[in-house]
């Protein structure tokens, strides 16, 4: 098998050849102007004498529907620049100014309104970047940008902008400290530099550079050029905010209690291209719960970070397997201080993270249930060729075990290879280690893609040991002692036909699981009363196809429909079967008031708590309501049943979650959130939880808030010796927070 993918691979890279950045700064370039005296006022009317001194460009060209027809209505832009600021003009114009798309959300859903962006690279290594936009209403939204193409939506900068609309279309300034990037510290800069427009009503994407890009996400590689910067420092550079907060917390069989705590976020930038983080006692109250989804497998459900110490700078650990996942930390106990270094140094991308959980503790008899941890993680990642790089990651867990310690260790080398404009190759090889012998302990996988704007393609295969357990600092589906080695291959093709966009995708998997006999002694005891099918064998093949189509439409009710069929070969220990799953979706245009998606999907499966073969099938409709630009309504819900193989109902489960967010101005909001769980499971008992929160909150200076959240959550519990049940309150919460920035 690893002689035909060796192979495979050779005969597909032998065409290629390395191409290697462009020298120079090629034709789109623009020189940015040096202030001298006052800065432009940002209030998004171009109306500053900056600006008519600045040099402008404009031609902008359609990167969809018509890729490389002239832009329907125009871009022009400037730039202008002193020593601790760049600031960044925009005229976007529009024939028909009173049908531009403008919705006031929070930061970051720019994309339910037309919008401008441009994306720069600052250290100019042609990989790294960040990304800045805004709407016609002056909606914030920015994101960091790595590894090419990839994106961490979770950085926040400090920076400002305005907007207006007139009667040539709207405008826009930006105003962004130079202390956001990362930079050399060269007395003349040269910078990356590329502009997106969105036109909503018209669903029409224009760039001034990108047309070259390989797909459908800007390329760091592929941007124009700013020239001209020079004399620039990053200002200030030391962020102190401490917060306080006050609060009274009501649980089941508990009495009231007040809550009064503070703590403290240090950043620091010891140099223009590293950030140092520190924090002592976090608290999350502002951050909104987990939203619920019904999940029939086997694994838990990975959910996202949402903690603002993790999410920035997150990206800077990631690897093809999830080695470190931050939500691990502080799941069983309160974070009591942490710090993190991330940057770059020449041409090494460092990230350094350590973590200590427990229970603050005030005196020898305290005593706490909460697991005293300490996590820690090493990254360090080196630039090779020029948009290729390889990198290892070491995450370590320790806590203590009596009068020892016992640990848990992952580690991996991992590569990411750009070969030509559209040829990636990208692995790793991960090991972990805990107590005990560590054998048949390591995992690996390489993938092989080609990627355009037409055609995406790609052929892996990856082994995963039995012993290879990376859960208490990572995040790997998978069953402890049993492991997996696999082929696959996909391929999707995307053509434009006339103004609507085709897509349509094919997938491979050939796969076998690997087991241990210590599995096979775990599952008998779990399961005394089953035995093995007469059809398993433990070299059995796994196999499944599947293929997906759609369509995306512009400029009309419907935005995309999407049909899916798949067939697979299952092999558990009970069960060897085929199994069949179909399904669609299908959503509305967000431009409109009102936007709903539905999804139905009807499909063969394991259930695991039978141990046999089943059926399910689910039913999700999901829907936006904005009744003012400013207030928005958002009304998801699941609904799912699971059938034996007599065909009758052994599982019904429904989840459903209502968010109104209303905007009194862009810096301050008022949200309800509220989500219902109800899952009977194997027709035997009823399960509930609810949940209600209130937040409202308030930036009433960059990165300092007010916070004022209530949360409540019910959850049923069993009574008497049956399978009676019923709700109890589990916690219920009220807290009011403070934050203060102090740039030093």
């Amino acid at each position: 098998m690893l002689r035909l993918i060796a192979v495979l691979l050779l005969s597909i890279s032998y065409p290629m050849l390395l191409f290697a950045h462009p020298e120079g700064t090629g034709e789109h370039v623009i020189e940015a102007y040096r202030i001298e005296g006052d800065a432009p006022e940002i209030d998004g009317v171009l109306n500053d004498t900056i600006w008519q001194q600045a040099e402008s460009r404009s031609g902008f060209v359609q990167l969809e529907p018509a890729r490389g027809a002239a832009a329907t209505d125009d871009t022009e832009f400037r730039i202008a620049y002193d020593a601790y600021n760049l600031y960044v003009a925009f005229r976007c114009y529009d024939a028909e100014p009173d049908k531009i798309v403008n919705r006031m959300t929070r930061r970051g859903g720019v994309y339910a309104s037309d919008v401008i962006s441009f994306f720069i690279d600052p250290h100019h290594d042609h990989r790294t970047g960040y990304k800045f936009a805004t709407t016609p209403g002056g909606v914030q939204s920015d994101n960091y940008r790595y590894e090419d193409t990839q994106r961490d939506s979770n950085w926040k900068g400090i920076w400002w902008v305005e907007s207006s609309i007139d009667e040539f279309g709207w405008s826009a300034e930006f105003k962004i400290p130079f202390s956001n990037f990362r930079f050399t510290d060269k007395p003349t800069q040269t910078w990356g530099f590329d502009v997106e427009r969105v036109n909503h009503r018209k669903s029409e994407v224009t760039v001034w550079k990108q047309l070259t890009q390989a797909g459908v996400v800007t390329r760091m590689s592929d941007l124009g050029h700013i020239v001209g910067i020079r004399g620039i420092e990053t200002g200030k550079n030391f962020e102190i905010s401490p917060y306080a907060l006050g609060g009274v917390a009501d649980a089941a069989n508990a009495d009231l209690a007040r809550q009064l705590g503070t703590g403290l976020d240090v950043q620091y930038s010891p140099t223009s291209a590293l950030k140092a983080n520190i924090t002592v006692n976090p608290d999350f109250a502002q951050v909104e719960a987990d939203q619920l989804e019904i999940n029939l497998t086997r694994f838990p459900t990975r959910f996202p970070e949402k903690r603002p110490f993790f999410v920035e700078g997150n990206s800077f650990f990631e690897t093809p397997y999830d080695l470190m996942f931050s939500r691990r930390i502080g799941s069983r106990g309160s974070i009591l201080w942490g710090g993190k270094l991330t940057g770059k140094v020449g041409d090494y991308s460092i990230g350094v993270l350590g973590n200590q959980t427990g229970e603050f503790g005030f005196s020898d008899t305290t005593t706490s249930q909460k697991e005293d941890a300490w996590f820690s993680a090493v990254r360090i990642k080196r630039d090779i060729l020029k948009r290729s790089n390889v990198g290892v990651l070491l995450v370590n867990k320790e806590r203590p075990d009596g009068d020892n310690w016992t640990h848990s260790r992952v580690g991996g080398i991992d590569m990411n290879l750009a070969l030509g404009k559209t040829y990636h190759l990208t692995g790793q090889y991960a090991g972990s280690f805990h107590p005990g012998a560590d054998k048949d302990n390591f995992a690996y996988t390489v993938d092989f893609a080609q990627r355009n704007y037409l055609w995406s393609s790609s052929i892996g295969f990856e082994r995963v040991a039995p012993h290879f357990e990376i859960n208490q600092t990572g995040f790997l589906r998978k069953e402890r002692n049993r492991g997996w080695q696999r082929v696959y291959m996909r391929t999707s093709y995307s053509p434009q036909w006339g103004s609507r966009q085709f897509f349509s995708g094919i997938s491979t998997r050939f796969s076998q699981s690997l087991y241990t006999p210590e599995y096979f002694t775990e599952w008998r005891e779990r399961n005394p009363e089953l035995s093995l099918s007469p059809e398993f064998d433990e070299d059995l093949f796994r196999w499944n196809v599947s293929a997906h189509a759609g369509m995306e439409f512009r400029e009309t009710l419907l935005d995309d429909i999407t049909a899916y069929y798949y067939r697979s070969r299952e092999v558990e220990l009970t069960e060897v079967f085929i199994a069949d799953g179909y399904g669609f979706s299908m959503d509305t245009n967000s431009a409109y008031p009102v936007a709903v998606g539905i999804e139905m999907d009807f499909s063969d499966y394991f259930n695991f708590g039978r141990q046999q073969a089943g059926k399910q099938r689910s039913l999700t409709l999901e829907s936006t309501l904005r009744p003012q630009s400013n207030f928005s309504i958002e009304l998801d819900s699941s609904y799912a049943q699971s059938v034996d193989l007599a065909g009758a109902i052994d599982g019904r489960f429904f989840v459903g979650s209502l968010r109104a967010t209303y905007l009194f101005t862009r810096e301050s909001f008022l949200r309800m959130f509220a989500q219902a769980g109800r899952g009977r499971l194997l027709s035997t008992e009823v399960h509930e939880n609810y949940l209600l929160s209130l937040l409202f909150g308030w930036e009433y200076s960059p990165k300092s808030h007010l916070f004022v959240a209530y949360n409540e959550t019910w959850r049923d519990v069993p009574v008497g010796t049956g399978f009676g049940r019923e709700l109890q309150l589990e916690n219920r919460v009220v807290v009011v927070k403070v934050t203060y920035l102090y740039n030093l």
